[in-house]
């Protein structure tokens, strides 16, 4: 097995950050579509929304790195991120007062046959202390729903990415570390009269493509199915209750399969309430039943898993502009070492908003991970031992103060670290056989100005 095989080892080390989602490393504004959006322009039957945003920013280790003797040392840059984003979607309610349907009589006869909304963004990417690493990330998403408000209606949904982002520090020349991720799905929604009983049910497939060779052993198709119930019995209370199967293929050449990555089955069901204690505090409550179940290459690596799931989460809003909300998850996922981790995390999060021209949000996470057994295609264990497990603190700050409706400038600060004892043996040419440690510690600072409308 070469060298570059041996490169996915290590390169799961940033894409192992726990429930971060692909999102997270976007420019702030995009992750709330409310903020990305400014007055916008009416077209018809839809508004369009279209923005643009420069920041200078610097990232302390590049490539996820870990000092020590015979290491690759951190490698840290500054960063120029351009982003441009157009968002579209029908006219909202207040677009719609006195137009078409406001004299009609009856709710569903105000309501649209058909609402829509999509957006694209477009991210360029320059490293000042690695210019090879100069690139572009694409977003984009639709959502198309038909009969909304009604008793029965069908969501249409798609979301595509591309992320150039490192997440190893093992690299060879050419690579490129893009990484293609596509979400497309339907869900049923049926609602009785008033929202008392809420159900929904869909699908979803999932592609996720690594365009460098290295990696394409984790290349996978993910279909979902997930059932979903909501019983309101108080104005302000509910019981709930979500099931979900999740099915994952891997189809990327075996050749390549450095970690034991398996095809396989997760379910999870659980079931819980939400509810208003007072107009200013609410809580959530869910706990059920977790598993795994994997068809492992080697028949002496037994890979399947169970565990109980959970979550608390209180929701306070401070005062009219001040909102925080914090709890604990326990639940697994997916992994492409291991085949699964479990996360049992504490978070907290708050924003501010002042005046409507100042926003300061925070969001602090902690957690403890712990994966399946680590082994290679061959049965081999990956590292110095079979099983990893990590703690892991995440934190950001968000700030942003708007000197119009459509001219503003923020400040981003995002920390990473994961202290764990897990080495990987990894062999790299003119060094020899080296201890990789997994852990890392990681910040990133940005600040920039940005138009939108």
């Amino acid at each position: 097995m070469n060298w570059t095989h041996k490169l996915g080892l290590a390169a799961l080390t940033g894409m192992l950050l726990g429930s971060v989602p692909a999102s997270a490393q976007v420019a702030g504004w995009l992750e709330d579509r409310d903020r990305a959006q400014g007055p916008g322009f009416q077209l018809g039957d839809f508004e369009l929304h279209p923005g643009l945003g420069v920041e200078i920013g610097y990232d302390s280790n590049l490539y996820y790195s870990q000092d020590g003797a015979g290491r690759i040392p951190f490698r840290d840059s500054a960063i120029l991120r351009a982003v441009a984003h157009l968002m579209i979607s029908s006219r909202g309610p207040a677009r719609r007062e006195g137009g078409e349907g406001a004299g009609e009589e009856g709710h569903d006869a105000a309501l649209p046959a058909v609402r829509f909304r999509g957006g694209l963004s477009g991210s360029f990417y320059h490293f000042f202390n690695d210019e090879n690493r100069t690139n572009m990330e694409v977003d984009a998403d639709l959502e198309l729903t038909i009969l909304p408000g009604r008793p029965f209606s069908i969501v249409l949904a798609n979301t595509f990415g591309r992320r150039i982002r490192p997440f190893t520090e093992l690299v060879v020349e050419g690579t490129s570390f893009a990484r293609l991720q596509n979400d497309g799905g339907i869900r049923f929604d049926f609602q009785t009269d008033g929202g008392v009983l809420r159900v929904s049910a869909g699908y979803n497939i999932a592609l996720n493509f690594f365009e460098d060779a290295p990696f394409g052993y984790g290349n996978s198709l993910r279909h979902a199915i997930t059932l979903s119930e909501t019983f309101r019995f108080l104005p302000q209370t509910a019981i709930i209750h979500d099931t979900s199967v999740r099915i994952i293929d891997f189809f990327g050449p075996p050749g390549l399969r450095t970690p034991e990555v398996n095809d396989g089955i997760l379910v999870r069901t659980r079931v819980g309430l939400n509810g208003a204690i007072t107009p200013e505090f609410s809580v959530l409550g869910m706990v059920g039943y977790g598993a795994g179940f994997f068809e492992p290459h080697s028949p002496t690596v037994e890979q399947e898993f169970e565990s109980l799931v959970a979550q608390v989460e209180a929701r306070w809003q401070i005062l009219p502009n001040v909102r925080l909300s914090f709890g604990y998850d326990r639940d697994f996922y997916p992994s492409l070492i291991g085949n699964f981790y479990r996360m049992d995390r504490g978070y907290i999060r708050t924003q501010f908003l002042i005046d409507r021209v100042f926003l300061l949000g925070a969001d602090v996470s902690l957690g403890y991970f712990e994966f399946g057994r680590l082994y290679d295609n061959m049965g081999g264990l990956l590292g110095t031992g079979a099983d990893r497990d990590d703690i892991r603190f995440l934190g950001s700050l968000f700030a942003e103060y708007r000197f119009t409706d459509w001219l503003g400038v923020n400040a981003t600060f995002n920390y990473r670290g994961t202290f764990t004892d897990y080495q990987y043996d990894i062999a790299v040419p003119g060094m020899g056989p080296i201890l990789d440690p997994a852990g890392f510690n990681k910040f990133q600072v940005w600040l920039g100005v940005r138009v939108f409308y």
